[in-house]
This record gives C-alpha cells, structure tokens and sequence, in this order.
C-alpha cells in the first residue's frame, strides 16, 4: 500500500534521517521575503542554517522572479509600520480624550490626570519609534541582505521557462484547477497568469528531481490547504496528490516545512552539528502565526460575501498588533463595515468574526495546543477516534 499511495502516509524516523541528508532543499520565494520581516538576528540565523546545507540548495526560477517582484513592496511595509503604529497611538489618544470630555464632572474619575498619564505614554512611544526608525537600515538605497542572498544563491537558480511552455502550463493548469489538483487552483481568482505561478514552481521543481534524481524538501510559508493536507483543524502534512505525482513522475519523495520548523528540524535532522537560537525559531513562528491569524480572519470575510478594501485591511493589521479589541474599537469596526455600505448582517458577521480570530495571545498558544498542531509538521497517524463520527 504504501508504495503505491506515498502520500498517506509519514515518514518513519529512519526516512525523514535520511531525506533531510539526501535531498535538494528548495527555497520558495515567501521564504526570502519573509528574511526582510525579522530581526537582524533571526535573519543571519537562518542564513547561517542555509550556509551549513549551501551545497544542497536551489531555488526555482519561479521563486526568484518572485522574489525580485516583491522585494521593494517588502521593504517598504516595514517601513511604513512605524508611521502606522503613530496613528494607531494618536487616534486612541483622541478616542480617551472624548470619552474623559463627554464624562464632563465624573466624581471619581480625574480626567486631567488620566490626560497627563496619557500624553506622557504618547510622547514616550513617539520618541521610541523615531528612534528605531532611524536605526531601520535603509536598504531600499542598498540592500544588504540581497548582496548575501546573491552570494549564497549563486548558480543555484533554475532557468525560466520558454514561453511556449508557459502557455502549455496555463492550458494544463486551466484542467487542473477545475478538478481542484494541487497546487494552485486556490489561486484561481488571480488576474492573468498570476494564478499560475504555484503550478509553474511546482513543475519546476519535478523537473529538477527528474534531472537530480534527488528527493526534495521545499521549505515555504505558503499555507494555502492546495500545498497541506488538513483534518479537523490539523495539519497532517504535504498532499499526498504531491507526493504522489512527484513520485510518479521523478520517482523521489517529497515533503514540506514551513520556516519554523526547517530550522527546529535542521538541528535534529542535518548530520552537520546546527544550533539556532530558540530566540529566532520563536520570533519566526510568532510572525508565521499572526499571518495566519490575519488569514483566518480575512477567509471568514470572504465566507460573508464581501471585498475587503485597502484600508480596511490595514485596520484590521492594526487591530492584529494589539490582539485586545475594546467595545469601542468593535464599534469603530461597524463603522467602518457601514462606510463601505455592508449590510446589518455582514457587519455583523465582521463583528463576530474579530471577536473569533482575535484572541490574546495567552488563549492563542492555548488554543494551538489544544489543536495538537504539529510545530515540526511531522505528524503521527490520524488516530481512529478522530475518524468515528
């Protein structure tokens, strides 16, 4: 059974033992972008864990236009978080200061103080974040990190794929994406042939096994349910129609891993001695788990029949940041949902789902532990009770 159907089933220890020290690590283009988004320190740890496996590494063409596409929006995203966070503090210094005025004599509550309290807070975070915005090193004018990338990626890139393949791809993909055969067809609804660009990765990435004849881990940050196989809230693992016709057609194994865990398993799996500071594999899944929360909240919106606008997305980013939503702020939320002209029953639904997806972080930790998520996405075999009504 299992050589016929890979893809149900995990590897053993001695499989994943000698996967990891055989195979073709390839690096997604998420992977690279997402080095912009952590601290100078996690960055240079992954980078030293891609150093200690540089001989082994590869990155499909698709991944590196991809990367150069999006590196410049990257950057600035980061550095416009500074500018956002100074709203978020100015507008809720203007929120306290007309709650405490419509409060006119409260007997108790001292609004001069609670003001004075406030502002000093205010002008604290101020200064604190110009002077980190002054340290953000500015590598629109030179990238620092992409000099390094350069180095260690050199003649490691795939080559692009002629036109006339290209169009073969999005002919094929059409029929895929209609059956719903992994990956890409979650990407349908993208403009031109944008939609295509996991299926071409993914074909990319079965031609170099067939060239290598090596088995491939591919380490993303994708977590789109057309790369993972779910159940009842757990991820099991890649699907098994990819390990299946990578198999089938290059006839090598295949597994995925989210950035976290690469770097969890890359100290317990790589024959070479790697130590990662817990410190940075920590701020990569904090980061790893806000996106999806992000994600979470976004797909709830869709499932109530709306497009979210530009600023009601950084809203919602801003809300993320704080993770403790006031009653004022859900009002504010309604407010928003009625600007863009939702019905009752939409804002509603806004409403409950902020509620839903925006726990603290104390209950989200809870809450993943209770879902028994897999931190290094090797799962063990689904128990039966999970199959029984």
């Amino acid at each position: 059974m299992k050589k016929i159907f890979p893809g149900y089933y995990r590897p053993t220890e001695k499989e994943f033992s000698n996967l990891w020290n055989s195979c073709l690590f390839v690096l997604d283009a998420n992977v690279l972008l997402n080095l912009y988004r952590y601290s100078q320190e996690t960055s240079d740890e992954l980078i030293q864990i891609l150093k200690q496996i540089s001989d082994r590494l590869w990155v499909p063409h698709q991944a590196a236009i991809e990367y150069q596409e999006n590196r410049l929006q990257t950057i600035a995203k980061q550095l416009e978080e500074y500018d956002e966070i100074q709203k978020l503090v100015e507008d809720s210094k203007k929120k306290l200061k007309n709650k405490l005025d419509s409060l006119n004599k409260h007997p108790y509550i001292k609004a001069n103080n609670l003001m004075k309290i406030m502002q000093k807070a205010c002008t604290a975070i101020d200064k604190n974040l110009k002077k980190l915005k002054q340290k953000h090193p500015d590598l629109l004018q030179h990238d620092n990190l992409r000099d390094v990338l350069g180095t260690l990626l050199e003649d490691k890139i795939g080559l692009p794929y002629s036109q006339e393949k290209l169009d073969g791809v999005y002919n094929l993909g059409k029929k895929r994406y209609e059956q719903e055969i992994p990956p890409g067809y979650e990407d349908k609804n993208k403009k031109g042939a944008k939609k295509y660009g996991d299926l071409i990765l993914w074909f990319q990435i079965i031609d170099k096994a067939k060239k290598t004849n090596k088995p491939i881990i591919l380490v993303t940050d994708d977590r789109k349910e057309d790369w993972w196989r779910r159940f009842k809230n757990k991820t099991i693992g890649p699907r098994p129609e990819l390990v299946n016709e990578i198999f089938s057609k290059a006839g090598v194994s295949f597994y995925l891993y989210q950035t976290d865990p690469f770097m969890e398993n890359a100290q317990k799996l790589l024959e070479k001695q790697v130590k990662v500071n817990k410190k940075a594999i920590d701020e990569v899944r904090g980061i790893r788990e806000r996106d999806e929360e992000r994600e979470r909240f976004i797909k709830e919106a869709t499932m109530a029949s709306f497009k979210l606008s530009d600023d009601t997305l950084r809203a919602m980013d801003n809300m993320r940041a704080s993770f403790k939503l006031s009653d004022d702020t859900l009002k504010a939320i309604g407010a928003m949902s009625s600007s863009i002209k939702l019905s009752e029953d939409v804002s509603r639904a806004i409403i409950q789902a902020t509620k839903s997806w925006y726990p603290t972080l104390k209950k989200d930790k809870e809450k993943a532990e209770d879902s028994n998520l897999s931190n290094d996405f090797e799962p063990k075999e689904i128990d039966e009770k999970d199959c029984q009504g």
